[in-house]
């Protein structure tokens, strides 16, 4: 009778422990209508995409609504620094569980400080244009490793959508895209020197116009 009891209580607490498991897991897995990941600026449109720009490099990507909109955090974590940072204006940095780390800058405000846990969809700040900015608006940045990589292979910017293919089914950034950091900025680099390149070139025929019409 005992061994029976014994046995039906493992089975039991097997099973619970089965069920919680598969919950956590269940959660972890990113979906269309989970609530563990979010579009950082909901309505926005891309005024800037992540690459060269102007002859200089662009680490992440601007987005843009309207001053003093709500800027969410695109993923559960932790707030590694918050407060201005150079030509970033105010920046939130978020480490995630997932590989991720995310930049959010040009804040007029911020509301978290560093080591508050945030979930994805909290309001973390307000769109301005604090640092080097012309426009108000959200420098947004994903990076891996300290290694910035171009958002728009972790999220659709003209749907507002994540791309779940980016992501096991562990809900980790898939390990491919560690090396797809140093690729974004190889391409950055080369389009950057192409661009001062056409400069150059556009200023010596422009320059050789000017001698001819002299004489």
């Amino acid at each position: 009778m005992r061994r029976t009891r014994s046995f039906w209580l493992l089975a039991i607490g097997f099973w619970l422990l089965t069920l919680s498991s598969c919950a956590q897991t269940k959660d972890a897995i990113y979906t269309p209508d989970s609530r563990n990941w979010s579009y950082p600026l909901p309505g926005a449109k891309v005024i800037s995409s992540y690459g060269s720009r102007g002859g200089r490099g662009h680490s992440g990507t601007d987005i843009k609504t309207k001053a003093n909109d709500n800027i969410l955090a695109a993923f559960n974590g932790e707030v590694v620094f918050s407060g201005p940072f150079y030509g970033y204006g105010n920046l939130i940095r978020i480490k995630h569980d997932n590989g991720l780390e995310t930049y959010y800058s040009h804040n007029s405000k911020n509301f978290v400080k560093v080591g508050d846990r945030v979930k994805a969809g909290d309001v973390i700040a307000l769109t301005g244009r604090t640092g080097r900015a012309t426009t108000e608006h959200l420098h947004f940045e994903t990076r891996i490793n300290g290694q910035s990589v171009n958002s728009a292979r972790f999220f659709d910017h003209d749907r507002h959508q994540l791309r779940f293919d980016a992501f096991t089914k562990d809900g980790m950034v898939k390990s491919k895209f560690a090396k797809a950091g140093k690729q974004d900025k190889t391409k950055a680099s080369k389009k950057t020197k192409k661009s001062k390149k056409s400069k150059k070139s556009k200023k010596s025929k422009k320059s050789k116009k000017t001698k001819k019409s002299k004489k």
